[in-house]
């Protein structure tokens, strides 16, 4: 008889955003970074907004279906996370990545633009320096390229967590 080679499981990863334009710019940073035949399967969720009582709603929604080796949520820090909220993420070993006031801000500091402190004009400056939909895969290939990405990632924080949440086992 034969012996059948026993194969590996891939290491799985839940990626829980805020909303649209993080889901976006999450799957541009996933066709970059996420290489095919990597011991890795990624799952990338959108919470639809509802500030971190969403995306704690979100994932234990998907924790009912599935189980993840590894979960993070991408939170904005302008609905400020509740002492009770952030107990739970962190009993449930859920890593945090925070765009500060939001992921508008990430974006521009990616592009080398200071970001103002409050959300909306951090959506107009992005305007300004990126004009487009930021909720179209489209917009990421022209705007933040792989290079520009490289260059940004010692420098932010966000970027570089989820960067090796899609890609380290």
């Amino acid at each position: 008889m034969v012996k059948r080679t026993l194969r590996k499981t891939n290491t799985t990863v839940l990626i829980v955003v805020e909303g649209e334009t993080e889901e976006a710019f999450a799957a541009h940073l996933k066709r970059l970074y996420y290489q095919r035949g990597m011991p890795l399967s990624v799952s990338i969720k959108n919470a639809h907004g509802y500030g971190p009582q969403g995306m704690i709603d979100k994932i234990k929604s998907v924790a009912q279906t599935a189980d993840f080796d590894r979960r993070f949520a991408v939170l904005d820090t302008d609905i400020a996370l509740l002492p009770a909220q952030e107990k739970w993420l962190r009993a449930q070993k859920i890593g945090l990545i925070f765009s500060t006031p939001a992921i508008d801000a990430t974006l521009l500091s990616i592009l080398g633009k200071k970001a103002p402190a409050v959300t909306a004009a951090c959506k107009s400056e992005l305007q300004k320096q990126a004009p487009g939909e930021p909720t179209d895969g489209r917009y990421y290939e022209k705007y933040f390229p792989l290079a520009t990405l490289e260059a940004a990632r010692p420098k932010n924080p966000a970027l570089e967590a989820l960067i090796a949440a899609l890609s380290k086992v």
